[in-house]
């Protein structure tokens, strides 16, 4: 199903599943749809569950000319600049709370304040969602991890077996109403401010630019995409998304193994 043509002026994407292949790339003929609608003057950016850290290396790989939504609207900052243009904050004693429940039970933990991302230590193997990205780095802060508890935009529970949903319920169990988790993909949540998605990251930016919805295009396949693809007034959503994404389309791409995105943008906006 495809929707009318409309005067798109900002497109969001996410990243995992939607912009990225199954290889964590973007892929030749994306990068040039990117390319050709920045060159029509349209603002382009990622919105994106990761960390600014971990989002920017694909956003100078396409020449972004938009600030960056990253920590699932929790910041928009400019890939290469020192500062934020819009930031939204954990209560520190929520994240001292998290950060001790996660150490009492033996859980990986690791959070974000501004460009660093922090850990007790770092290993690889919480991190293959990142193979991809070049000179990504952990702050590891030892047993000093409630030094670490200021300006906190967002931290993530991972396990690689299977159980981060029970994770993620006894934490709500211990720390009712303190915070917001989405985007569970199996071995990682991400646990942010109530009230933060990526659609509270993006009405930022359009407001920004004096946009309204009609005019921008968001692309996402998960659930941390769903606030974002029902606020806008185009919502592309790839074959390979799921079910409660696919319910929001008002264009059903291709899959992002076979350059839905790249599709979508050569159709709707080129």
């Amino acid at each position: 199903m495809t929707t009318d043509r409309k005067d798109i002026r900002l497109i969001a994407l996410d990243l995992d599943g939607t912009l990225l292949n199954s290889e964590k790339l973007i892929s030749p003929r994306t990068m040039a749809a990117l390319r050709a609608a920045m060159a029509k003057g349209v603002h382009v950016t990622i919105a994106t569950g990761r960390m600014l850290a971990g989002a920017a290396m694909f956003g100078r790989q396409f020449g972004a000319n938009t600030p960056l939504i990253c920590c699932n609207g929790g910041v928009v900052q400019g890939m290469d600049d020192e500062t934020s243009i819009f930031e939204r904050h954990m209560a520190p004693e929520t994240v001292r709370g998290i950060l001790s429940f996660c150490h009492e039970h033996g859980w990986y933990v690791n959070w974000c304040i501004g460009r660093e991302v922090c850990a007790e230590y770092y290993a690889p193997k919480w991190y293959f969602a990142y193979r991809t990205v070049q000179d990504f780095h952990v702050k590891e802060v030892g047993d000093r991890y409630l030094d670490y508890t200021e300006n906190v935009i967002q931290c993530v529970v991972r396990d690689l077996d299977g159980k981060v949903e029970p994770m993620v319920k006894a934490l709500k169990a211990a720390f009712p109403g303190q915070f917001h988790a989405q985007q569970n993909t199996g071995t990682s949540s991400d646990l942010t401010p109530v009230g933060v998605t990526k659609a509270l990251g993006l009405e930022f930016l359009m407001k920004h630019y004096g946009l309204t919805p009609e005019n921008v295009m968001a692309c996402g396949d998960g659930d941390n995409d769903l606030p974002m693809l029902e606020f806008v007034g185009t919502a592309v959503v790839p074959a390979n998304a799921l079910p409660t994404a696919q319910s929001l389309a008002t264009y059903h791409a291709d899959t992002n193994d076979n350059d839905g995105i790249a599709k979508a943008i050569e159709e709707l906006v080129l």
